[in-house]
């Protein structure tokens, strides 16, 4: 008896819960937020905006104000646990390009186009700099507070708890039940008590697609590709077996809402993550093989099984992921000022109107050789009978707009250069009534000009994004206005590439988000930190033996960092997962640590 009463008085004692609640917070509780919100946009001031002036949203700023709340709390534990708690700060060298990141991008933020936005969030993004050096802080803030194997193993039942809400959620969308779609539980959860009685919304998701409660299907893909690789890795080291049947069957639900989901990225960024998970757990996964070779086809009887549910649209989905062919626009630009220049077919059409007193219009068409372009009149337009411009032009003199329509294909455009006082250009109409000067925008790669719709119509945003970089190269136009930077005037891009009546408000990859908002040196700091990382993680975990409880969780958010980075390419930085993505890295950190450190003990 003294013999077992000494052995519980030296067992490891239970990591402090108070220092892992921000922890908790970000992996497990606010990645489920969702709460109304009713803003003004404040971006009407720019003529290019398309969007409303007051909106809703429902997944990012509720998300964004908890974070903020959490990462103050960082701040004050850190500061309880190094100064009252006597607990020492704990440093790495490789923490030295993210200290670097965030200080560009406070910078960037100082120099921002406008600083308002960069300080406090924009539409449909709400990542100001104030998160952005957040993330920052979590990383150390996780770096720090993992200090040993009782710290991750207190963490992880917190995480996995998140991961199962996340998991009911998703299929519940799946088949077509959505939560968020039940009036009870928008009154319950998301809608504020002062609303209005009869307030109603929908999301804009078809029925049986998931998006869980990350605002956009894609996000999905990074959500799955972060959390499978951990319940991997807690699977192959819990020797019990419903354990091992849990953590089974939650990862297969989460392949199960990604493949619902149709992340097509995300799928193969899991793919390739957990291939190099593979590769370093080779020994592992052998001497398991019965085990892997059933999860590798129960993997397939969830894809294919999902695949028929939805009438085989994932396969399509994959085949159809980069291939595009070369595309041609008969309407080639549209620019504005002293007249209306249209080029069509490679072939150039100037505009001009004249307005007496009764509000009669009189309109003057030239080709480029400045000879007249024939055209017949009708009772309210006129169609040009030139075989080279099949378009048809109509005046308007109504008390909102007065000008004039121009019908090209299947789209009328509206120009107008009697709504300024003082000014007779003519400008196109764009969102309400706001004026727009159309003018060039800089060509990109030849490649992506010719395939708007390359990657699901990313090729249009990457070749309007890449010519930005020029200038906003040093410290970019500050942390989220990317909305700004990017040009929403180009109404001819946006229709040719199927973006018509759209606000591009992310670039569709974190890199070029990155390098336009806070600055290319920015973004190779970013690189160079998790660069560092992941090479200095390979070469400890190629070498494991994986006995110990921190080596297969660290191994599988190496993984689960890959992935995310892998899925990056085709998306953005988004609040509703990103958090996530950067506690991990911490963890991932420490665990490096702690792995090292033990190493150099044994030997």
């Amino acid at each position: 008896m003294a013999k077992e009463k000494n052995t519980k008085n030296t067992a490891e004692p239970k990591f402090p819960l108070i220092y892992l609640v921000p922890l908790i917070a970000v992996l497990a509780i606010i990645p489920l937020i969702v709460h109304m919100y009713k803003y003004d946009t404040g971006l009407t001031k720019y003529a290019s905006f398309q969007g409303p002036s007051t909106t809703y949203d429902f997944f990012l700023h509720s998300k964004m104000t908890w974070l903020l709340f959490i990462l103050a709390l960082c701040i004050f534990i850190l500061a309880y646990m190094i100064f009252a708690a006597e607990i020492p700060a704990v440093w790495n060298k490789q923490l030295l390009p993210l200290v670097i990141y965030c200080a560009l991008t406070f910078i960037s933020a100082l120099a921002s186009t406008d600083i308002g936005y960069s300080f406090s969030g924009i539409y449909e993004q709400f990542e100001s700099v104030w998160i952005l050096m957040g993330y920052g802080i979590l990383v150390y803030y996780a770096f720090y507070v993992i200090s040993s194997e009782a710290a991750l193993k207190r963490l992880m039942p917190w995480f996995v708890g998140g991961i199962v809400v996340m998991g009911v959620i998703g299929i519940l969308q799946a088949l077509s039940h959505d939560l968020y779609s039940y009036r009870w539980f928008q009154k319950l959860f998301i809608v504020p008590s002062n609303a209005t009685q009869n307030f109603k919304f929908k999301f804009n998701f078809e029925p049986g697609r998931v998006y869980l409660s990350l605002y956009n299907p894609n996000y999905v893909g990074f959500y799955v590709a972060l959390v499978v690789p951990v319940l991997l890795a807690l699977l192959l080291h819990t020797k019990k077996i419903l354990f091992k049947i849990g953590y089974g069957l939650l990862a297969l639900v989460m392949l199960f809402c990604l493949f619902a989901s149709q992340s097509r990225a995300g799928i193969v960024a899991l793919i390739i993550s957990c291939f190099i998970m593979l590769l370093c757990m080779r020994r592992v996964f052998l001497k398991n093989w019965l085990v892997t070779t059933i999860t590798i086809g129960l993997v397939a009887v969830v894809f294919i099984g999902v695949n028929v549910m939805n009438h085989g649209i994932l396969i399509d989905r994959m085949k159809s992921m980069f291939s595009t062919s070369a595309e041609t626009h008969p309407l080639e630009s549209i620019l504005t000022g002293e007249d209306v220049t249209v080029t069509y077919n490679k072939q150039t059409l100037h505009i001009t109107t004249t307005t007496d007193d009764d509000e009669n219009t009189t309109f003057t068409l030239k080709d480029s050789s400045n000879k007249n372009v024939a055209y017949s009149e009708k009772e309210d337009s006129i169609v040009i009978t030139d075989t080279r411009f099949p378009f048809t032009l109509t005046a308007i003199n109504e008390q909102k707009f007065k000008g004039f329509g121009v019908k090209i294909d299947d789209k009328t455009w509206y120009f107008s250069n009697r709504l300024k006082q003082g000014d007779s250009r003519y400008y196109a109409k764009g969102a309400g009534s706001s004026l727009v000067l159309l003018t060039n925008h800089e060509k990109s790669l030849k490649f992506l000009e010719e395939h708007y719709h390359f990657a699901n119509m990313r090729g249009y945003i990457w070749a309007r994004t890449l010519p930005l970089l020029k200038k906003y190269f040093f410290l970019g136009s500050g942390p989220d206005t990317f909305t700004i930077a990017f040009p929403n005037d180009d109404f001819v891009g946006l229709y040719n590439s199927g973006h018509d009546q759209e606000i591009i408000s992310r670039p569709h990859c974190m890199y070029l988000q990155i390098a336009v908002q806070t600055g290319v040196p920015s973004l190779i700091a970013f690189l160079i930190f998790f660069g560092w990382y992941i090479i200095s993680s390979l070469r400890l975990y190629w070498k494991q033996s994986y006995e110990s409880y921190m080596s297969k969780i660290g191994v599988g958010i190496l993984a689960s960092v890959i992935g995310y980075l892998i899925l990056a390419l085709t998306n953005d930085s988004c609040i509703a997962v990103s958090p996530i993505f950067w506690v991990l890295t911490g963890i991932g950190l420490a665990i490096n640590r702690q792995l090292k450190k033990a190493s150099v003990h044994a030997s």
